[in-house]
């Protein structure tokens, strides 16, 4: 399927940027039009009666009691005289009309009611007089017009057309034919995860054939036009794959994407399919969040990272899409093409769910980086392992804290580096498995892994006033500088972060906490560099400055290995910045730390700590963690740090790689670690990778001299080739009145050492290219975080 490869442009090895248009231009979101109202052919009208052989009406359930209290309900409650009614009635009658139809169905004696009470109901207009549901009301939203729509099997034809019109009211059924631009406006997932159930149902048993088959148009086409890429902070889906709600990437929350894929599969086949645009956007959404993920043959162990979570941390982290549902999409593309189903997305399928599922498939190579900036976060993936970089920025919140849930969640994502592998969660050295287990105490939660932080040494000081109950997002104060470039098997994550304190009120003793970091992924490993780490304030100078590397819970048969010692249990070292020092951590990742940085606390041991839902009665839990930091100070200022990540090794690997790594014309070296400049060199490969916080001149550690914006750029010189990859993880976001935010284009002008002149591969990416004094002025447009790649060749 030729038009399929373009959906994976940003998250295959060679990606291509995709430029997100106007409403008005806009030709990837599904016409308003898709489906021609009023002209209803012999073959909708063909499907209609399959689908509704295939999905037939069930009977209503009640119980004895039930069908009493329906009874007693309809003697008390005057149809006719409230011009509102309540909640507490709206589901009394519900759950009335549903006993009563199971009464009826069942030949009892109390059936004899179902038929005139209904007609009395509907007659007085009493389900239009229930005000809309909010879309979040879970119970409600599921369970009333579920307990209406069962009466239909004993309802008579009219009453079937009535009653239905009634729920379509009540569900709002009127979206389902809105334009285009006001759906992207007022698209929302808990609509999706709670009431497409029952527009399916109000469209396919219409006794109207004629009024079905346009019903389920219009539901064909909104399942369609609700996957067009909306703007800023408002749900669902973004141009680079992630899916939002709560104004930010919410992996958590993309249970919406089970019941939106379950009905567009029931579709399949049909003249009511969805429409192929709209199919290639919710493939990109699923492969993403499964690239974010360890790869299982199970159902049960696809594990993203801690700072995805949001406010489930440790033990809200599984991929909540089923291998089923999964099928179902590979099958939903291929009919589009008249086909079993999409070997492009088969490919991944079997490579995700390692498996041979689809024969004569081969499994989609999944190692390399990938970039999602609308999170942001970059994704390494190699062998059986991943590690997520992630950070907030003004726009994208980091932490989400709720009552009584992710109580200590202010440093979820500071500049996070997680290695999660294969396998359960206690492989990746995370606690719990359940929310049951998650009552357990016994987490830091100031060590997140690669996060830099101010330790807090009393609990209460981390919650949101000091209580279990006010909530807090948390953002960057003014930084927007955060994200990652992705270029085939490496990468590039950089943040520009300082601490925000506020939500609405001031929530935390302010610490003013700011660096710069940026990790560099290449070769099955991560180099981590960060500068201008710094924090003041008015809070007590034990509260120390660090940035953590690694916590991992231990069962005690795996120890931390320091230079080739293994740690014994209630160990705790402090060692100085005069030497280099290599460890091995209890998940078998590798950490070496070069000489230079400042003092590595490592510890194992037992260490007690409150559970992620506050001081609550069920007090302290203690666990065997092993930990280790570099250790700022007390309020430090513009203080640096280098470490390097070797996932999936031993202590023999890195014994023996230690000397090679961190060093001049070692494996990595550091060109420059400045506030507002990282550049690291990969000797083995020739790669460069620059972090510009701000723009920057005079720069000769390559072939970048200058560029006049900051940006993201990875460079490679072969022979008389110049290739690079370039990003502005900043998407400039302004506000706006419909959106709360959209991003804005950055214009580019970046200046080469040498005169290079573009190959006809990257002809189109660039505005301009003019050469100068033996220099290259290269102007390109960056947008939504997208990269750009262009390849050169020496000009003569």
């Amino acid at each position: 399927m030729k038009n399929f490869l373009g959906l994976f442009l940003l998250l295959s090895l060679a990606g291509q940027p995709h430029a997100q248009a106007s409403e008005a231009t806009d030709n990837s979101i599904p016409s308003a039009v898709t489906h021609q109202s009023g002209n209803t052919s012999d073959t909708s009208i063909e499907d209609l009666l399959k689908l509704r052989k295939k999905y037939p009406l069930k009977p209503a359930k009640a119980t004895k009691a039930e069908v009493q209290r329906a009874i007693d309900f309809i003697k008390s409650f005057d149809t006719a005289k409230m011009e509102t009614v309540k909640i507490e009635d709206t589901r009394k009658l519900a759950a009335a009309i549903r006993a009563l139809a199971y009464a009826a169905q069942e030949n009892l004696p109390e059936g004899s009611e179902f038929s005139p009470y209904l007609d009395k109901v509907l007659n007085d207009g009493v389900i239009e007089r229930i005000p809309a549901f909010p879309y979040n009301s879970y119970t409600d939203v599921r369970v009333v017009p579920v307990d209406f729509l069962s009466a239909l099997p004993v309802c008579t034809p009219e009453q079937q057309g009535r009653l239905i019109e009634s729920v379509k009211g009540l569900m709002e059924f009127y979206k389902l034919n809105q334009k285009d631009a006001i759906l992207k406006r007022t698209v929302n997932s808990d609509y999706l995860y709670n009431v497409l159930p029952h527009l399916f149902v109000c469209a396919l048993h219409n006794p109207d054939n004629a009024q079905a088959a346009e019903d389920l148009r219009s539901f064909s086409r909104y399942l369609s036009a609700c996957t067009q890429y909306v703007p800023g902070e408002k749900d669902i889906l973004k141009p680079d794959g992630t899916g939002f709600h709560h104004k930010t990437h919410y992996n958590g929350y993309m249970y919406s994407y089970r019941t939106w894929v379950e009905y567009m599969g029931r579709l399949k086949g049909t003249a009511f399919r969805i429409t192929r645009n709209a199919y290639q956007r919710m493939s990109k959404a699923i492969v993403s969040v499964y690239l974010m993920a360890t790869s299982s043959a199970s159902d049960t162990e696809h594990f993203y990272a801690n700072s995805l979570a949001g406010r489930h941390p440790l033990y809200g982290l599984d991929v909540n899409f089923s291998k089923a549902l999964f099928r179902e999409l590979v099958e939903i593309g291929g009919d589009m093409d008249g086909k079993e189903f999409d070997p492009e997305l088969a490919a991944y399928y079997n490579a995700f769910f390692k498996t041979d599922h689809y024969k004569g498939v081969t499994p989609r190579k999944l190692d390399g980086f990938y970039q999602f900036n609308y999170s942001p976060a970059g994704i390494y993936r190699q062998a059986n392992w991943v590690a997520t970089m992630r950070c907030p920025t003004t726009r994208f919140w980091g932490g989400e804290i709720y009552n009584k849930t992710n109580r200590f969640g202010r440093y979820q994502s500071h500049g996070t580096l997680e290695v999660l592998y294969e396998g359960s969660l206690a492989a990746s050295g995370y606690p719990y498995k359940d929310k049951k287990s998650a009552e357990k105490g016994g987490w830091d939660w100031n060590v997140m892994p690669g996060t830099t932080t101010v330790h807090y040494t009393d609990w209460k000081s981390m919650l949101p006033n000091g209580n279990n109950a006010d909530r807090f997002d948390q953002w960057s104060h003014t930084t927007n500088f955060a994200g990652a470039l992705a270029w085939g098997d490496c990468g590039l994550f950089a943040a520009a972060f300082d601490q925000d304190d506020k939500w609405g009120s001031q929530r935390f003793v302010p610490t003013h906490l700011s660096f710069c970091k940026s990790v560099f992924a290449i070769d099955g490993m991560l180099f981590s560099m960060g500068s201008g780490v710094s924090a003041q304030g008015e809070y007590p100078d034990k509260w120390i400055t660090a940035t953590n590397l690694f916590q991992s819970v231990t069962d005690g048969k795996a120890s931390t290995i320091v230079n080739g010692k293994p740690l014994a249990e209630g160990d705790s070292l402090s060692i100085a910045s005069s030497k280099d020092t290599w460890i091995v951590n209890p998940c078998s990742t590798g950490y070496f730390i070069p000489a230079g940085n400042d003092p590595l606390i490592v510890r194992y041991g037992k260490q007690t700590t409150p559970s992620s839902f506050g001081l609550t009665e069920q007090g302290m839990g203690t666990m065997t963690a092993a930990k280790a930091y570099l250790l700022h100070g007390a309020k430090p200022v513009q203080k640096k740090y280098q470490f390097l990540v070797v996932p999936a090794t031993t202590a023999e690997r890195m014994r023996a790689d230690a000397k090679r790594f961190v060093r001049k014309g070692g494996i990595f070296e550091v060109k420059q670690q400045q506030d507002s400049l990282h550049i690291v060199k990969h000797t083995p490969s020739h790669t460069t990778a620059y972090a510009l916080f701000a723009p920057a001149t005079g720069l000769n550690e390559g072939a970048l001299l200058a560029s006049d914006t900051e940006l993201l750029l990875l460079e490679r010189i072969t022979g008389k080739q110049l290739s690079i990859a370039v990003c502005n993880p900043d998407l400039r976001p302004q506000s706006d009145k419909y959106f709360g935010w959209v991003s804005t284009p950055t214009t580019a002008t970046l200046t080469f050492h040498g005169t290079w002149t573009l190959d006809e591969t990257s002809a189109a990416e660039a505005l301009s290219v003019t050469h100068t004094d033996g220099q290259t002025r290269v102007t390109v447009v960056l947008e939504d975080g997208f990269p750009r790649y262009l390849n050169f060749i020496e000009k003569k």
